[in-house]
């Protein structure tokens, strides 16, 4: 119990730094998705009932500081939480590089399917947008992903 505290903790405080400090280092406004990293390891390291508490977690607090619609974060993360956790039962993702390759993927598939939904509900993305958007965001979150993971490995 006093793990799946510190994993919510580290939900709330890698949320605040996503929300604030993060905005420094923008490329192009494009920011690595530290709460979705979070719903990668815990997928990868929880139960499907903690993943799901931990998931909706992190998806609510992104839904609270982001602009996009308010709640399309929490119903995706829970989503890939559920997922990976199901793919993690079937294949065994103990490398890095798989798990590496596994959060490039989710980066990308979800920033598709966001940009999906805000075209759905009328907002307009001009192709070049939409393609630097998809690289900048796979690549970024995906370069941070290892060190996140290790911190939290350690810890």
């Amino acid at each position: 119990m006093k793990n799946k505290l510190k994993f919510l903790t580290l939900i709330l405080a890698l949320g605040l730094i996503q929300a604030t400090v993060l905005d420094i280092f923008k490329v192009f406004n494009i920011k690595p998705d530290l709460l979705l990293i979070l719903v990668v390891i815990a997928a990868l390291r929880y139960e499907l009932k903690w993943v799901i508490i931990f998931s909706f977690a992190a998806g609510f607090f992104k839904d609270i500081f982001s602009v996009q619609s308010f709640g399309m974060n929490s119903a995706l993360f829970v989503m890939w939480g559920y997922l990976i956790t199901r793919v993690n039962r079937e294949v065994s993702i103990d490398y890095d590089l798989i798990r590496l390759a596994l959060m490039a993927v989710v980066a990308a598939l979800n920033f598709i399917l966001t940009q999906a939904i805000l075209v759905y509900l009328g907002n307009y993305i001009p192709l070049g947008v939409f393609l630097r958007g998809i690289i900048l965001q796979v690549i970024y979150t995906s370069l941070i992903f290892p060190l996140v993971y290790k911190l939290i490995k350690y810890e």
